[in-house]
């Protein structure tokens, strides 16, 4: 059996938990459908968008989000393809009806 190094499991620990928050774990689901600005954002999740801006800064910083401006707009997207296809993972533990219609045809 393959030993998995302790910083890998660490890692992956602390990656996890910078998801496990609904606000957080709502975006991700809102921009499987692709980049949304922070209105976008703020009417998808009903939050406000100080309590959006921090969770949105906080994803920025793990390397789980970036952004980009556009104009007086900023737009954010998933940073890395495998963090969509982790999302998908517990949209089909969570939310099984749900599979497929978000993240398709992009």
């Amino acid at each position: 059996m393959e030993m998995i190094p302790a910083k890998e499991i660490h890692a992956a620990a602390e990656g996890l938990r910078g998801l496990a928050h609904e606000t957080r774990l709502s975006v991700l689901c809102h921009l499987l459908q692709g980049p949304m600005c922070v209105q976008q954002l703020i009417e998808a999740t009903g939050t406000s968008q100080s309590n959006l801006s921090q969770h949105l800064a906080k994803m920025r910083l793990m390397g789980i989000l970036v952004n980009e401006k556009r104009g007086q707009q900023v737009f954010y997207r998933i940073a890395n393809p495998a963090f969509e296809q982790l999302i998908m993972a517990l949209k089909a533990i969570y939310c099984p009806g749900m599979c497929g219609q978000s993240g398709e045809g992009r």
